[in-house]
This record gives C-alpha cells, sequence and structure tokens, in this order.
C-alpha cells in the first residue's frame, strides 16, 4: 500500500481537519455532511453517502490515469467537497498524499524538482503561479480548476505554458465534478455514467453511477448534444434588460480583457426596462474608465450588455476565494 499524507507548513486546524476525516472513514462512516460554498446563495449542508464519494474518486482515478505511487497535493480547504475528494481518490488510489496550508503560493511548499501527479487548485492559485512562477508551474503535470471561472487572458496564459489543464463543473451536490474541459477549450464533455439534457435553458443531470436522477441546476448552457455543452452562466444571474437576456458572466470575460481588478456584472431595476446592467468594483481599487468599459461591451456583446452604472464596494469572498456576489451587493442595503 502506497498511500501517505505529508505535511507541510499546515495549520492546526487544516492538520486535524484531515485527520478527522482520515479517521472516520477507516472506521467505516457511511454518511458525510459538506457544506455548499454559499456564493450563490445561503450556505446548506448536504449529506453524502460514503459509496457516492468512492465511485467518484474512482471515475477521477481512471479518468486521469493516477497510479499507485503517484503524488498528489491538497492545496485546498479539507473542509469543502474538493478537499474532501482529493483526500479520498488519495485512499483509493494508494496516491502519496502532501498537504499544505491553502494559500496563493503552493509551489512554496515543494521542493525544487518534486513532480505533483495530480493537483486540484482554485482558479485564483493558478493565477498567482500562472503571473508570478511560470517556470516552475511544470512541476505540477495535472491541474484541475474549480470554484469559478477564469478570464479570457488567464485562459489563454494558461494554454500557452501548460497543457493539462482541466475545468471542473459540478457542485456539493455531484460529489464534485461531473464534466471536465481542458482549458483552451468552450466544451465541457461528461464523466462516465453521466449524461444532461435542459429544461428551460439550464442544464439538468443525470448520473447512473452516483444514482443522481435529474437534477435540476441553476447553470444556463448551450446544449451540444447529451454528453457536451458550453457554459453560458447562471440562471440566477441572468439580467432581463427590455426583455433581452444578459448573461453576465459573459460580459465579465469581456471586460477581464482590460479590467484585472476585483469585479463582476450585477443588476439594478430601471423604470424604462426592467432591469439594468452594472458592474461592481473592489472599493480598494484606483477609480475605472467606465465609458472605456462601455465601448468594449457595446463592440463585442450589442448595446444591451453595457454597463450603465459603476458601483465601488467592499467584495465578500465566499470559500474557495469566489466572490460572493449577493452578501457584496447587500452592503448597498445596510448603507
Amino acid at each position: 500500500m502506497s498511500f501517505s499524507v505529508t505535511y507541510r507548513s499546515c495549520s492546526p486546524e487544516t492538520r486535524e481537519a484531515v485527520k478527522r476525516f482520515l479517521k472516520d472513514w477507516s472506521e467505516g462512516q457511511l454518511t458525510f455532511t459538506v457544506q455548499t460554498s454559499g456564493s450563490t446563495g445561503k450556505p446548506k449542508s448536504i449529506e453524502l453517502k460514503r459509496e457516492q464519494l468512492e465511485v467518484s474518486a474512482k471515475r477521477t482515478l481512471r479518468y486521469f490515469d493516477l497510479q499507485p505511487g503517484d503524488t498528489a497535493l491538497l492545496g485546498i480547504s479539507p473542509l469543502t467537497i474538493g478537499g474532501k475528494m482529493m483526500i479520498v481518490r488519495a485512499l483509493l488510489g494508494d496516491l502519496k498524499l502532501i498537504v499544505t496550508e491553502p494559500s496563493s503560493n503552493l509551489l512554496a511548499q515543494l521542493e525544487p524538482n518534486e513532480t505533483i501527479a495530480f493537483a486540484p487548485l482554485v482558479p485564483l492559485q493558478l493565477k498567482i503561479l500562472v503571473e508570478q512562477f511560470p517556470e516552475q508551474l511544470q512541476q505540477l503535470q495535472t491541474i484541475l480548476l474549480g470554484g469559478a471561472p477564469l478570464s479570457s487572458e488567464m485562459e489563454q496564459r494558461v494554454s500557452e505554458l501548460h497543457s493539462r489543464v482541466f475545468m471542473g463543473f459540478g457542485m456539493t451536490e455531484t460529489v464534485s465534478h461531473i464534466a471536465l474541459r481542458k482549458i483552451g477549450s468552450p466544451v465541457y464533455e461528461a464523466l462516465e455514467g453521466v449524461s444532461f439534457e435542459t429544461s428551460n435553458d439550464a442544464l439538468v443531470v443525470t448520473d447512473r453511477l452516483l444514482d443522481i436522477h435529474q437534477l435540476q441546476t441553476n447553470d444556463s448552457v448551450r446544449l451540444l448534444n447529451d454528453h457536451q455543452f458550453e457554459w453560458l452562466g447562471r440562471t440566477d444571474f441572468v439580467i432581463n434588460s427590455g426583455g433581452v437576456k444578459i448573461h453576465p458572466e459573459q460580459v465579465e470575460q469581456v471586460i477581464s480583457t482590460v479590467l484585472k481588478d476585483p469585479f463582476f456584472i450585477a443588476s439594478q431595476p430601471d423604470i424604462t426596462f426592467g432591469e439594468q446592467c452594472i458592474i461592481v468594483v473592489d472599493a480598494t481599487v484606483k477609480p475605472i474608465d467606465l465609458k472605456q468599459l462601455q465601448l468594449l461591451c457595446a463592440e463585442k456583446l450589442g448595446k444591451y450588455a453595457i454597463p450603465k452604472k459603476l458601483l465601488s464596494l467592499p467584495m465578500i469572498y465566499a470559500t474557495g476565494g469566489k466572490i460572493n456576489r449577493k452578501a457584496t451587493l447587500a452592503q448597498l442595503d445596510e448603507k
């Protein structure tokens, strides 16, 4: 048996969380409670079956051809579904697991010539590595991203630097990812046993291996067939301006080519059009030229997608580094 755990620069809390999960698993615990991130709504607890975690882990091990003795990195929170699943993959795949404190510079915890076969990261961690340590990125042979989308510029940079970076699609209810796309391609492909359909343009997931049947999501997609789709955005974020549906994530992709500071697209009530598109930027950033962003959006997406107003607010983040849009906007009601 090759499974082992090495802790590097871990806080007592991170070390204890991993040890507690390993103890529960070794004692044969049959169900595990996982908290959702709360980035799109109120956080809630979801109970997952042990056999679901096992099936999901084995499917990932097969997909990425991970072999006993390979080294994997846990550099995200072990309290999230992504962190827990990395522990299960290491257990079932007889991997050597290196646990580090979740941070922006994971490579600082690795030896100069140490190779990691598999590493789940959040986009912020990858962004730091690309911008500050691009020559060391190859130490991570396969990278799995989750938690938030990448900007179009970052996608381009990543695809030029590394050939095995994948974006996962999934949620706590689906026991982490059930579809993957390679960075550089817009198409998500279903994993073994998974099929897709849509209802009112929102994705519906069936996973026969996990015993999930027609799970309704809040993800708006362009369905290509029952195993492939292109992600457009969240249905609960869609802005209806004068009958025209605007996906904030698409506007964000365009704006992110020129705006590098934290921001997101949201809406406010409008007496004429029902809703108007606005841009919310981090309160700590320097003044932004709204006119430039409006011209860019008009050129790329048309006049309806133009942000009509700019708001400056302190950003609130959910677990994993994703901006909590609802919590950030709620600060307006407190003023």
